[in-house]
């Protein structure tokens, strides 16, 4: 190996000792030593593989459709680099390339399946050349970052001009702005949903693609499942959704099942995790298990034992309180948290909203507006709220012009007493925990801290 490398992966893996030593666990650091020291280190790495890299990409359900995907490929004995902590910028992804490297070659993984953000997609794609790309979907996030949707569109565009000639992307049909990636002209497989009787939306739901992306004119839908997730066409250019090549074709949530079209063939899956949003990551899994050659009864098999990746609809047993944690993020996100909630809840339960504002979360909070509580508040039952978090007192004010009654909530900034508190007054009942992704780690080290769950190093 070239020597620059082998000291790069030496003094990256001193510092993740170091990091969990001190308690930290930081699981981006080790990748930023490396490229420090080789700026070409994932480059290098990547072109060990011996089959190459799946980068899993969009605003919302990448982690949880990455884990699903991670799953099946494990249950074919298959040992797969991944970044299931969610580290998904350059420096994550590095991180989990110097961290999984050592040993026998045939120890090694042949493949690498990351989670990938958005902005990071350009570099990414360029030094791993991946074999297959999945978008999963496009909403408003985090707009300091970002901006309006059409950079973060533009971004994964550059990404995919670097997918390997014999790659293949897997795109969400029912999203105007992911399914006009497929104008590329690279090989695609296209996912969505086609059931009768679709879900109208209800409430205020965000819609942030109004628009053709090849024309500019207003689209039309015939089926509108939620936000922008649709069947669409264009009256002007006559631009449309592209036929699925995987699709739902309908849905039992009593039964926890789901009937999917693969290539004509109808099989059902186990849909264990709540929510119309988990059924699009279910389908864009089993797309992407089809891009990979993964065997549907194995795709079968392993969803039918999936558990949620950690902190998106992840259920924890504290003692005999029942705790869900569901990451929130956006306005579209969040709307369908609080309905997968609404849909779920238990008759006694309480809720727990945990807002920060650090850079991963985003510094803007005034998305808070733009999500539809108005709408879910009569929906929601909770014996009792608590708001914590850096930007608590922000979420109360938004949940008081909510209809939430003053003094019915419980505001404490710091999460570890919040926490405490909801866990002593929830006695044997259920506490919905919904949380921004700095929070979500809060959160889980504190559970972690009580032994209630592994760090999300261990599993």
């Amino acid at each position: 190996m070239n020597p620059r490398a082998a000291s790069a992966i030496l003094a990256a893996r001193a510092t993740a000792w170091l990091s969990r030593l001190s308690g930290r666990g930081a699981s981006s650091l080790p990748g930023l030593v490396a490229r420090r020291i080789d700026p070409l280190i994932l480059t290098r790495l990547g072109q060990e593989l011996d089959w190459g890299s799946v980068l899993m990409t969009g605003t919302n359900g990448k982690t949880t459709t990455a884990a699903m995907v991670r799953q099946m490929l494990e249950s074919l004995g298959e040992v797969t680099l991944s970044n299931p902590a969610g580290a998904n910028l350059i420096v994550g992804l590095t991180a989990a390339f110097v961290q999984r490297r050592g040993g026998r070659r045939q120890d090694r993984p042949r493949r690498a399946l990351l989670e990938t953000d958005e902005a990071t997609m350009p570099k990414a794609s360029r030094e791993l050349k991946p074999r297959v790309i999945t978008v999963t979907n496009f909403f408003r996030d985090q707009l300091d970052r970002y901006g309006e949707l059409s950079t973060t569109v533009r971004l994964v565009t550059e990404g995919i001009a670097f997918l390997r000639p014999d790659g293949m992307l897997v795109l969400n049909a029912d999203d105007p702005q992911v399914a006009s990636l497929g104008a590329t002209g690279r090989p695609a497989l296209y996912y969505g949903v086609e059931a009768e009787g679709a879900m109208s939306p209800q409430g205020y739901d965000t819609v942030d693609a109004r628009a053709c992306p090849q024309c500019n004119a207003p689209l039309i839908y015939e089926t509108r499942y939620y936000a922008h997730l649709g069947h669409y066409r264009c009256p002007r250019c006559s631009w449309s959704r592209p036929k699925p090549d995987i699709a739902v074709q309908r849905w039992d949530r009593a039964q926890q099942k789901v009937w999917i079209r693969v290539r004509g063939e109808v099989r059902a899956f186990a849909w264990l995790a709540p929510g119309l949003y988990n059924l699009y990551n279910e389908v864009a899994a089993v797309a992407t298990a089809c891009a990979l050659d993964i065997p549907l009864e194995v795709a079968q098999a392993s969803l039918a034992k999936f558990r949620p990746a950690f902190g998106r609809m992840e259920m924890v047993m504290a003692g005999r309180k029942r705790l869900w944690l569901a990451l929130v993020k956006n306005p579209v996100g969040f709307n369908q948290v609080l309905a997968a909630v609404a849909e779920d809840a238990d008759e006694s339960y309480a809720m727990m909203v945990v807002i920060n504002d650090r850079y991963a979360d985003g510094r803007d909070v005034s998305w808070l507006w733009d999500v539809d509580f108005e709408h879910w508040m009569p929906r929601l039952s909770p014996q009792h709220w608590y708001i914590s978090g850096l930007r608590a007192h922000d979420m109360a004010v938004r949940l008081k012009y909510a209809g939430l009654l003053d003094g019915s909530a419980r505001v404490e900034e710091s999460i570890a007493i919040s926490l405490d508190r909801a866990l002593k007054d929830v006695g044997t009942d259920t506490l919905y925990v919904l949380p921004t992704y700095t929070a979500m780690l809060e959160v889980r080290q504190l559970l972690s801290q009580r032994g209630l769950v592994r760090h999300f190093r261990e599993g």
